[in-house]
């Protein structure tokens, strides 16, 4: 099994393998290219990390086309986001809120499409989100009040992002950690307030 040294996925994997009593041998590479260069090659039989990574590096490299991905429901669970510097809290306000805006249009089904036909003014939320009824939010943050109506206006509400971008891939929000919360998932955001 191929993976990255000193990583939690290597942790994970050692520890998976005692829980169900398998025996493996463990390559640790410091680049995880390495590790897929050792799995082309023959040199490991599996190779792992964030489900996400593998999805990732099958979508771009012709030789991984005949993946197996598995198992279906992770090791572990270890939420992937936008990371960002710690000492900029304006700066994780305005990324932390492009996605929730994603996720709020998302939810009331508001898209690129339809956007503009939205009635603001019967739901507050949304107008203050988009900046149709007061953009507080925004400009507290140095943004312009429509700036997260453009955000979803150019590429959409967190489920078009997600399927543009993902489902071709094969990765899905039906059933999964990514699926809104009144789904059985995860993925939620604050009131706009």
């Amino acid at each position: 099994v191929c993976t990255n040294a000193g990583t939690t996925t290597e942790k994970n994997i050692t520890e998976g393998a005692g829980l169900v009593g398998a025996t493996i041998e463990l390559v640790t590479v410091e680049a995880f290219a390495e590790a897929i260069d050792k799995f082309i090659a023959g040199e490991c039989d599996i190779v792992t990390t964030d489900g996400s990574g593998l999805v990732g590096r099958r979508a771009v490299n012709d030789a991984l086309n005949d993946w197996a991905i598995f198992p279906q429901s992770p090791i572990s669970k270890e939420p992937l986001g936008p990371t960002y510097r710690s000492n900029d809290s304006q700066w994780a306000d305005i990324i932390n809120w492009t996605v929730y805006a994603t996720v709020i249009a998302d939810e009331y089904g508001v898209t690129r499409a339809n956007i503009d036909s939205v009635d603001y003014d019967a739901n507050p939320e949304l107008g203050r989100l988009f900046g149709k009824n007061d953009g507080e939010l925004q400009t507290k943050m140095g943004l312009s009040a429509d700036a997260y109506y453009n955000v979803v206006k150019q590429i959409g509400n967190y489920d078009e992002i997600f399927s543009r971008n993902l489902n071709p891939l094969g990765l899905y929000r039906e059933g999964g950690a990514n699926a809104r919360w009144t789904e059985g998932g995860l993925v939620y955001a604050p009131p706009a307030r």
